[in-house]
């Protein structure tokens, strides 16, 4: 936080610049569990467009800057979100096992009650505001210094940067922990790749997608879609690695863990798995 006091008392913000905000993601992916994951994830704001992502996504690129090879490290495929300046609609690239991601447009918007509430973290003044969406109630803390009207995820609509956000359950916490300059020279290069093999869709054909991904948790693999040649092995998310010999037997292991993701940010668009 004590950069990002720097970045404002400098005026270091204005429009003609490109900023990255990033923010601590802690999250409860199963709503029976006491289990919680936290990531790092980046929001960068050019004069054109925005995107939220993975922060691994950025690790990534850095690799390939330095070593012109991809896949650092723990990466993998996540879904993300992008939207120009001048349009309010987000474009949400979901990834789920395929080869390719599925786009969905969207134009989200939440009402939000701005209240008095002040409070001063590291300096810096945040004003509360709150709002309902996606089957949660959020509660927003946002700074007017920042002229930046969005936060993480689909949030955005108040007279300032989203510095933390939560929902009552406390079961997702963002809170911004960074903040950077981005290089003029900077291009998101994980991010092109997995638009460049976007499917369009609609909430409808995503949902019966991961119904179908549920039933084979392995189909993209065992019908051709995914090569995994002979001798070679896939790693699961949670590290397990399997053989495509291996991959039937561990279908049911791996609904289980496709059904214990309960608890999405968008609870009213939670699957009810079989």
């Amino acid at each position: 936080m004590k950069k990002l006091l720097f970045l404002l008392l400098g005026t270091f913000i204005c429009s003609s610049q490109s900023n990255r905000f990033v923010y601590d993601v802690v999250y409860k992916k199963d709503s029976t569990s006491n289990n919680l994951t936290r990531e790092n994830y980046n929001l960068d704001i050019t004069g054109e467009d925005l995107a939220y992502y993975n922060r691994i996504y950025y690790i990534n690129d850095s690799v390939f800057a330095a070593k012109n090879q991809y896949g650092g490290k723990g990466y993998r495929l996540t879904s993300f979100l992008t939207k120009k300046i001048n349009n309010d609609t987000y474009q949400n690239y979901e990834y789920i096992g395929d080869v390719n991601f599925y786009r969905i447009s969207e134009t989200p918007k939440q009402q939000w009650t701005i209240t008095d509430n002040i409070k001063k973290v590291d300096q810096i003044t945040l004003q509360k505001a709150t709002a309902k969406f996606g089957g949660r109630f959020w509660t927003a803390w946002f700074c007017k210094d920042i002229p930046f009207p969005y936060g993480p995820y689909k949030f955005n609509g108040l007279p300032g940067l989203i510095m933390e956000l939560y929902d009552t359950e406390k079961d997702y916490y963002f809170k911004v922990i960074k903040s950077d300059k981005i290089p003029d020279d900077y291009k998101r290069i994980s991010l092109s790749n997995a638009i460049s093999n976007m499917i369009p869709a609609d909430q409808n054909k995503l949902n019966k997608l991961k119904i179908e991904l549920f039933n084979s948790p392995f189909k993209y693999v065992l019908n051709g879609r995914l090569s995994l040649s002979e001798g070679k092995r896939l790693q699961l998310e949670d590290g397990t690695i399997l053989t495509k010999e291996e991959l039937k037997p561990a279908e049911e292991n791996e609904r289980k863990k496709i059904r214990s993701f309960n608890n999405p940010i968008e609870l009213d668009k939670a699957i009810k798995y079989p």
